[in-house]
């Protein structure tokens, strides 16, 4: 669980995209289905992909590796706290 006061630049991040996914799905929000409007999003997106010749796959892979450096930032900061 997160909690509410934290700072840290991935708690950041995932505000961040929250404010995207609810922008977003702003006209046809599922009420408790914010998993459901992620899928849609994420579908929607690779109709975007293919309407303007842009590799979802390779976007895809390339935000996993930035999300996996993100995370160990992340653990090599808290390893320096007192």
């Amino acid at each position: 669980m997160i909690k509410p006061d934290d700072k840290t630049p991935n708690r950041q991040r995932a505000d961040r995209a929250w404010k995207a996914l609810v922008g977003y799905s702003e006209d046809t929000w599922l009420d408790g289905e914010a998993f459901t409007n992620l899928v849609d999003f994420l579908a929607d997106s690779m109709h975007w992909c293919d309407a303007t010749g842009q590799d979802f796959f390779l976007a895809l892979a390339q935000a996993c590796r930035h999300y996996i450096h993100e995370l160990n930032d992340e653990q090599h900061d808290e390893r320096r706290l007192p």
